[in-house]
């Protein structure tokens, strides 16, 4: 038993050591800070994606409500009935712009009444505007009169300069349009 005392506070102090080191507790530790450092950067990357996603999912729903809109501008455009525009001169920088209700209503039923079977033009139905390019105001009724001579059952009125802010788009769009129809033609 004595024998065992010394071999007993030798085993106390080099046993720990020697467990510690063939149990790999220093590898299993440093594994797991690795483990620890790969789940923060697995888990930035997740955070990444979700909030990836969520800009793409409030884009979609954007675009998404855009096009409902537009869908419903198609709509209350198609449900208009059509607007016929009559040009009357070359739009220029020099000339000014003259917008013209036109309409024909009178000279079919007069055609009528005096018995000729003329065939109503159908265009006469609906809206029509004539755009005038002239210098003055003056030069603009005689281009409208000339046109759309008063003997052929033509009536016309002039728009307000001062127009609402669509039929100012309208007719900058038309006449853009115009322009650009003219030089794809040249």
């Amino acid at each position: 038993m004595l024998a065992a005392l010394p071999v007993a506070a030798i085993l106390k102090d080099f046993l720990p050591g020697f467990l510690e080191r063939t149990s790999g507790l220093d590898e299993l530790e440093n594994r797991i800070y690795v483990l620890h450092s790969e789940t923060h950067d697995l888990q930035d990357r997740v955070n990444a994606l979700v909030a990836r996603r969520n800009q793409q999912s409030s884009e979609k729903h954007r675009v998404e409500s855009d096009i409902r809109r537009m869908e419903k501008a198609i709509i209350d455009i198609a449900e208009q009935p059509p607007l016929f525009v009559h040009e009357v001169g070359e739009p220029s920088s020099k000339l000014n712009r003259f917008a013209v209700n036109v309409s024909r209503e009178g000279a079919a039923t007069q055609a009528r009444v005096n018995g000729e079977r003329g065939a109503a033009n159908p265009i006469w139905r609906y809206a029509n505007v004539a755009e005038v390019w002239a210098a003055s105001f003056e030069e603009a009724k005689q281009a409208v009169e000339t046109a759309f001579p008063f003997k052929l059952g033509y009536q016309k009125s002039f728009q307000k300069a001062g127009g609402s802010a669509n039929e100012k788009m309208l007719a900058e769009a038309q006449a853009r349009a115009v322009a650009e129809s003219r030089a794809g033609a040249s």
